[in-house]
């Protein structure tokens, strides 16, 4: 059982509790929380919520505040609103005050490393107070990064806003206005901000795979090949909007020669199906070199979210090395994006922003089927197999009508072109004798005893 002197006791220690936390100082808090932005096209910007708390006392009814607050002046410049002199953007109970017009006085200045604020709001209305015995926000400052300060960097990059120190002239304290107007004294707490940069650029040059045929006999063929471009975009990102870009192409000159560039059907359609206002192609020894600018105002912009053939190369086969290549076979020559070609060393870029982006090289195969041989049977040489054949087998033997190629009227497959062959060529067709040596495929004479081919279209 407690004793009178026990509970006199215990009411005088709560008195003096309580007498203890009634005569602790009020102290204020301005904080504004962490975040991370992200990064676009080299630069960054965002904006810090200011809150302000009573941290410690009984809770005061306040009159107004000022705060110093500093930056990193190399990474961070605080953002003019509106024009002369700098009024920070106000927030919370701040814009509901005098009916909705805002504080009786506020009045900021900027400085490379940061900037200051004043706010007077029971000034002409001495009872237009506020509490901030919960967090409330109060000023708003706008940042942004200084014009090339991300340029070359790869890592997400924190900074700080703090407290400043020796702002304005007279310096400007942190404090908060209670009372009849006095001073309680105020920090303000720091913040990071974490500018999330923009992944890497990166763009591919790609010469697609191609096949075409040539004429094994004479070496002579043409073919076309595409260059193909795309940004690599991890997942989540945007295509970048591309200005235009340069590149060389090498490729076996003993085996192809170009011929011809033409633009593809995205840079045909600039300038009203003109297609782009700069395009400069040359051949070098070992290839050629091509720079495309889409338009000199830099209006028409390209995002390549996707392969894009944007120039499709002409060439011819250099005849002279292919001629005798056995029908059938395939000759293949890599063609390969790449740079330094030139007297002046053109370069493997993407233009993105006025800047060049280095373009990943990806090589291509253009296949080259040699053409030649015949089709046993098929003596006047359309393609088809049928009794215009034996006709026509029989005009050259007996009306001397020409014959282009006489391995294929030979259909007895025995070296010697006579009547015997329109005999096996009838059975075929009516008596259901098995299809003739190598009949219904291209391919030369199967024996060293051939009777020549001079021409066989449909195998060329």
């Amino acid at each position: 059982m407690f004793s009178r002197f026990s509970i006199f006791f215990v009411m005088l220690f709560c008195v003096i509790s309580i007498s203890g936390v009634q005569a602790q100082d009020p102290t204020f808090s301005f904080t504004a929380a962490d975040q991370s932005v992200p990064a676009a096209a080299g630069s960054a910007s965002f904006s810090l919520d200011f809150n302000l708390i009573q941290t410690s006392g009984l809770i005061e009814d306040t009159r107004g505040f000022s705060f110093s607050c500093a930056h990193d002046p190399a990474l961070l410049a605080v953002v003019q609103t509106g024009t002369g002199t700098f009024e920070p953007e106000t927030l919370g109970p701040l814009n509901s005050l005098n009916g909705g017009t805002g504080p009786d006085f506020i009045q900021g200045e900027i400085f490379p490393n940061g900037f200051t604020c004043g706010v007077i709001y029971a000034f002409i209305n001495v009872s237009q107070t506020i509490s901030y015995d919960v967090p409330q926000p109060v000023i708003r400052a706008n940042y942004e990064t200084l014009p090339g300060v991300l340029d070359g960097l790869t890592e997400d990059l924190t900074t700080q806003i703090t407290q400043g120190s020796g702002l304005g002239s007279p310096e400007t304290a942190t404090v908060v206005v209670i009372g009849a107007g006095s001073s309680a004294p105020a920090t303000l707490e720091t913040s990071n901000v974490t500018i999330l940069l923009d992944p890497p650029l990166s763009f591919t040059c790609r010469a697609d795979d191609a096949a075409a045929n040539f004429n094994g006999a004479s070496g002579e063929g043409t073919a076309e090949v595409g260059i193909s471009v795309f940004e690599n975009i991890l997942p989540g990102g945007a295509a970048s909007d591309t200005q235009g870009f340069s590149l060389g192409l090498s490729y076996d000159n003993t085996v192809l020669n170009a011929t011809g560039v033409s633009q593809g059907a995205t840079l045909q359609a600039l300038e009203q199906g003109q297609g782009a206002e700069f395009f400069e192609v040359s051949l070098v020894a070992t290839g050629l070199t091509v720079g495309v600018i889409y338009d000199f105002q830099g209006q028409s912009l390209i995002p390549y979210a996707t392969p894009d053939q944007v120039l499709n190369i002409a060439f011819d086969t250099v005849a002279a090395n292919l001629a005798g290549t056995a029908p059938g076979e395939i000759i293949q020559a890599t063609l390969t994006p790449t740079e330094g070609l030139g007297p002046t060393g053109v370069t493997l870029v993407m233009v993105v922003g006025g800047r060049s982006v280095s373009m990943t090289s990806e090589s291509g195969v253009l296949s080259l089927t040699s053409l030649g041989g015949f089709d046993r049977g098929n003596c006047n040489a359309d393609g088809q197999f049928d009794l215009a054949d034996v006709i026509k087998l029989l005009g050259g033997l007996f009306t001397g009508d020409p014959l282009s190629c006489l391995d294929a009227c030979d259909a007895n497959n025995d070296a010697l072109l006579d009547i015997a062959d329109a005999i096996r060529m009838l059975g075929v067709l009516f008596s259901g004798d098995p299809p003739m040596d190598g009949a219904g495929t291209c391919a030369p004479d199967s024996d060293a005893a051939s009777l020549g081919c001079d021409s066989f279209p449909p195998c060329e």
